[in-house]
């Protein structure tokens, strides 16, 4: 009995047994004892609600329900076949998979899975009811469904199911969303085997070194295939110079495309213009998957008068000069609301107060601006900027997200904090250097803030749900102060101090001066690095630093969590008090104070 085609029905449909009685006259009529299910609950014949059963069930209990009837085996295999990880279990409804042979990529052997019969006497019908119920699908090395490590699909067993495949040369028609991870090259010329008419996402990423020849016909045989397509991301370390012609093609054959995620230096001339023409266009954004070196072919960002009539997101790399030009003769990006600006050098402060005059005349209803002012060599001397230079963008007063990337930590007063709090009063996410690009070993403490800025950001900024910095916590030596101070952070999630350092002796007190300014006991520490350069995560000093803040962060939690249990604590004897005096025939008065339990 197969899942589409059971062999037979439970009960003929023309004997109602969903009451007792037509159960009992069912029994008289028959000679032998026969099995007669249970009446289906009526809300279990809703497809609506059968729907969102199987939707909220494992794919066992979706497998199993499947084999129940016709009307649930079509929801059923809906939704199980709908979000797949691999293409492996379609494939193996044709035939059986099995390693045929072992070649050698980059190095390492690989196990080259291929079908064990041959593909002449298949159910092609049985497929491509699978196939068609497709929505989204992740391709991709070392495939879970045959295996951990070092395994791949054989590209040839997917050519020779294209090549028979009665129905067309896409095998999943429906597919919407694809996500290729792609790190052998015979594998890249695949990819259009699963891209459908009504694809709108797809991400594809490509391991170090591949060949740009193979992205080159890959993006050539992807023209005129996806003109539905909403959203693209590439990830790759190829220089764009040796497949631009191809990839500027392929753009004009996506006219609904709304957002562009492209790798470093991708911004060439031919693409900018392509991508400027697409009307739809709404973001065009920078992917820092993959440090590339400098490449002036590739942030040339030059905008003419009617291009991007859509835009609202942007990412502009490469000289500031190129970005200063641009934003003082483009008018169309008086509709930008998020930015990313990304220097290849550390401008001068005269430079970076330039460009923050310019970006506020530009684009005056920003709310997401990010600044990667850190140079590409590390090795780069400069100097701390003050908040000073980016003043001018206090005038943009609908910001909720700003983030800073420089060689050195950001030079930081309370009042500068007081003039955020108040152009900025929605503001969220506040990242300011917590991962200076500078060596870690000439960069001290002695350049971070001082902790107790801590407690007036707290007492200003008081929707900040995000805040980075690189902080001075060598001086923190003890903590004598209030536990429940009267301004906290009351909705902070995440305190990024990057790379800051901690020594032992001020893990403790540090862990309990931050529990006292945090509100959620859900809020954690992250020592992270910036998404512009490589910062030092690789270095042995930053994982020993990260493991104090963890116990930082453990004694911070402690302290948060004992808050919510004493704010419980006061809540359950304030209704104790209340009750108290309605039995006195007394009144609960409002003015009445409850002590709250000391937290020491």
């Amino acid at each position: 009995m197969t899942v589409e085609d059971p062999t037979h029905e439970a009960v003929s449909t023309d004997v109602d047994i969903e009451s007792d009685k037509a159960a009992e006259e069912l029994l008289d009529e028959t000679t032998e004892p026969a099995f007669i299910p249970p009446p289906v609950p009526r809300a279990l014949r809703i497809p609506e609600v059968l729907l969102e059963i199987f939707v909220a069930s494992t794919d066992s209990t979706r497998a199993a329900a499947a084999r129940v009837c016709r009307s649930w085996s079509t929801l059923a295999l809906d939704v199980l076949w709908r979000d797949m990880e691999s293409p492996i279990p379609l494939l193996q409804v044709l035939s059986p998979l099995q390693p045929k042979q072992t070649p050698e990529q980059d190095g390492e052997t690989y196990e080259d899975w291929d079908f064990a019969n041959g593909l002449f006497d298949v159910d092609w019908t049985r497929f491509h009811s699978y196939a068609t119920r497709i929505r989204t699908l992740v391709y991709r090395l070392n495939d879970p469904a045959i295996g951990s490590k070092n395994n791949c699909l054989s590209p040839r067993a997917l050519e020779r199911v294209a090549l028979l495949y009665p129905q067309g040369r896409c095998l999943v028609p429906n597919i919407q969303e694809l996500r290729c991870h792609v790190t052998w090259d015979e594998a890249v010329q695949t990819i259009p085997a699963f891209v459908g008419p009504n694809l709108k996402t797809l991400a594809m990423s490509f391991c170090t070194g591949m060949p740009g020849r193979c992205l080159k016909g890959l993006f050539q045989a992807l023209v005129s295939r996806t003109a539905m397509l909403d959203h693209f991301h590439l990830s790759t370390d190829c220089p764009v110079v040796e497949f631009e012609g191809a990839l500027a093609k392929w753009f004009e054959s996506t006219p609904l495309l709304t957002e562009a995620e492209l790798p470093r230096y991708y911004q060439t001339e031919a693409i900018v213009e392509t991508l400027g023409r697409l009307e739809s266009l709404r973001s065009l954004a920078t992917v820092w998957d993959n440090h590339l070196p400098y490449d002036a072919h590739g942030v040339h960002f030059q905008l003419s008068q009617d291009s991007f009539p859509s835009l609202t997101n942007l990412d502009i790399e490469g000289h500031l000069d190129y970005a200063l030009a641009t934003l003082q003769t483009s008018p169309q990006l008086s509709r930008i609301k998020c930015i990313c600006l990304t220097s290849y050098r550390a401008p001068t402060s005269e430079e970076v107060l330039n460009l923050t005059t310019a970006l506020a005349l530009a684009c005056p209803v920003l709310d997401v601006v990010w600044l990667n002012l850190a140079s590409e060599d590390d090795t780069t001397t400069t100097e701390p900027l003050a908040f000073e230079v980016f003043r001018p963008l206090l005038e943009c007063h609908q910001v909720t997200e700003f983030v800073v990337g420089h060689d050195m930590p950001l030079l930081l007063e309370e009042s500068d904090v007081d003039e955020m709090a108040e152009k900025w009063p929605e503001l969220k996410v506040l990242l300011l250097t917590r991962d200076p690009n500078h060596p870690p070993d000439n960069l001290t403490s002695e350049y971070g803030l001082d902790l107790s800025i801590l407690a007036h950001m707290a007492q200003k900024l008081r929707n900040l749900t995000n805040l980075g910095l690189f902080l001075d916590v060598e001086r923190f030596t003890d903590f004598e102060g209030n536990l429940d101070p009267p301004h906290q952070f009351e909705k902070l999630i995440v305190l990024d101090v990057g790379c800051s350092p901690i020594p032992v002796h001020a893990v403790s007190p540090v862990g309990l001066y931050l529990g006292s300014l945090i509100v959620s006991p859900d809020a954690w520490i992250q020592c992270s690095m910036e998404p512009w350069f490589r910062g030092t995560r690789g270095d042995p000093k930053f994982t020993e630093n990260w493991g104090r803040w963890y116990n930082a962060y453990t004694l911070m939690n402690m302290v948060t969590r004992s808050k919510v249990v004493s704010a419980k604590m006061t809540g359950m004897l304030r209704q104790r008090h209340q009750i108290e005096s309605l039995n006195r025939g007394g009144s609960a008065s409002h003015s009445e104070s409850i002590p709250t339990p000391p937290l020491k």
